[in-house]
């Protein structure tokens, strides 16, 4: 009873603390289109979805034949209306990876999940999901990584809203303004205290040395962008990725930052020439971040201005806010639409498909039951020349020569040959 009443006013508490603790969002709560995607469950084909029955017939169909309908799939997860079914959610995107049918994996399924774990989970969970491409496959758009920032910014969690970040920059989409300026504003904030970037797992090594025999040996290979694990090189390489070929001095100054950070301390000093050249200054209180070790003589010729880095950030972003949020918002409502469509023509196209499957089994079963009647009915009817032909192959069957086994004798000699 006393953990009972315990639980309750912990969660008044937490309650109230968020109302009090609520920060100002750069994007409105229209741009969120939480009523719009909320219709998708007035579909009567999700309507018609049970989510713990239809689970476990998925989990049962993955057991005994290993494949799973990326179509079925998509029903599952958009049919989900609670925090009661995320581990679920996991473990059948984790079994759709393993199968042929992950290449078909429709957006929707992709856009369901983000927001699913958005609304049940931890940010630190979905960023982790969002890391593991190989197991979950989910990946971020334009829009769902928007909105996961702002909850960022927020939340003030920024190193989960630079890891929202880097997932753009693994996907080389770096277009929209809007996704543009929040990476840049999380990715500066987490520099200003970097700390809480969570340790990737080092493959255990076995105690005993177990050599294994194999064709050929694999040649160490760091492919300096899906590879990378160090939080600064990942911030650095961010940062310059979305800031490359602009000439402002708040991009110029992030951009040789980012540069520092990723190791390309060529490509940054290039980059700081080209600002005494062209007469452009940067901001003090981006290039204090530079780490120590870079101490390039460029930097005592370069012009240096000093400015509220944050303010001008917090700017650019609602400037975007306010050029792109209506059209965004009027494209999600469109693709929200079309997914309905495509989700109703790849059920069709399925059910054919599993009506070919069928009727060619059929005409397979089919078949090799007149196969056998055919040859019960052949037996018959030649039952007689079938004896003879038997007899008369037992006389002619030439007999099998026995072959001899050669004894190898420690004594022989051979003979000299002269």
């Amino acid at each position: 009873m006393f953990n009972i009443l315990r639980y309750c006013v912990q969660q008044h508490t937490i309650k109230n603390t968020f109302r009090v603790q609520s920060v100002r969002t750069f994007l409105s709560p229209a741009y969120y289109c939480k009523e719009v995607w909320d219709r998708r469950l007035n579909s009567p084909i999700l309507q018609k979805v049970n989510v713990d029955e239809f689970f476990y017939e998925l989990d049962q169909r993955y057991q005994k034949t290993k494949e799973l309908s990326a179509v079925d799939v998509d029903l599952f997860v958009n049919a989900i209306k609670n925090e009661y079914y995320v581990e679920e959610l996991l473990d059948i995107l984790h079994k759709l990876r393993l199968t042929a049918e992950t290449c078909n994996t429709l957006s929707s399924t992709n856009h369901s999940a983000v927001r699913l774990l958005m609304q049940y989970g931890t940010m630190e969970n979905l960023a982790n999901v969002l890391d593991d491409r190989l197991n979950y496959g989910i990946f971020l758009d334009f829009y769902t990584a928007n909105i996961l920032m702002d909850m960022c910014w927020k939340k003030k969690d920024f190193v989960s809203g630079s890891r929202i970040a880097s997932q753009l920059m693994l996907q080389e989409d770096f277009d929209h303004p809007i996704s543009t300026s929040l990476s840049l504003l999380h990715c500066y904030n987490y520099l200003l205290n970097p700390n809480g970037w969570p340790e990737y797992e080092k493959p255990e090594e076995p105690e005993e040395e177990v050599k294994v025999r194999v064709k050929f040996v694999r040649n160490p290979y760091f492919d300096d962008h899906f590879d990378l694990r160090d939080p600064n090189k990942i911030v650095g390489k961010t940062l310059a990725m979305f800031t490359e070929g602009k000439n402002d001095s708040l991009n110029r100054s992030f951009n040789i930052l980012g540069n520092v950070l990723f190791g390309k301390v060529e490509k940054a000093t290039g980059a700081l020439d080209d600002c005494v050249k062209k007469g452009i200054p940067l901001y003090k209180e981006i290039i204090n971040l530079i780490p120590p070790d870079y101490t390039p003589e460029l930097l005592s010729k370069i012009d240096i201005d000093s400015s509220d880095v944050q303010t001008l950030l917090s700017k650019s972003v609602e400037k975007q806010v306010h050029l792109t949020s209506e059209r965004d918002i009027a494209e999600q409502c469109k693709i929200y639409l079309s997914w309905e469509d495509e989700r109703i023509k790849a059920i069709e196209l399925q059910k054919q498909r599993l009506s070919t499957i069928k009727r060619l089994q059929n005409i397979e079963s089919l078949h090799t039951a007149l196969k056998e009647k055919q040859t019960r009915l052949w037996f018959f009817e030649n039952e007689e020349n079938i004896e003879l032909a038997i007899e008369d192959g037992k006389k002619v069957a030439p007999e099998e020569k026995k072959k001899v086994k050669k004894t190898n004798d420690e004594n022989y000699i051979p003979p000299e040959i002269r």
